[in-house]
C-alpha cells in the first residue's frame, strides 16, 4: 500500500511541475513573439528561443517520467 500512496504522491509532484513548464513555456513564446513582432531580435530573443527548446524537453522528459509511473501503479 505504501508504495502505491508513493507513486500517486509521485505522479501528483510531476503533473504540478508539468503544468507549472509549460506555464512557462506560453509566457516566453508569446514573449518571443512580442520581441519578433516588434523587430527587437537580439541576444534576449535567441536567449528566448533556447529557453523553449529547453523546455520543450524538460516537459517531454516529465511526461515519460509520468507514464511510467503510470505503468507501474497499473501493474500494482
Amino acid at each position: 500500500m505504501a508504495e502505491l500512496d508513493e507513486l500517486k504522491e509521485r505522479i501528483s509532484y510531476l503533473k504540478n511541475f508539468l503544468t507549472i513548464t509549460i506555464g512557462v513555456l506560453v509566457v516566453t513564446i508569446g514573449g518571443l513573439i512580442n520581441f519578433y513582432v516588434s523587430a527587437k531580435i537580439g541576444i534576449v530573443f535567441w536567449l528566448g528561443v533556447m529557453l523553449v527548446v529547453v523546455l520543450v524537453f524538460a516537459a517531454l522528459r516529465v511526461m515519460a517520467q509520468i507514464e511510467n509511473h503510470l505503468k507501474r501503479l497499473g501493474e500494482l
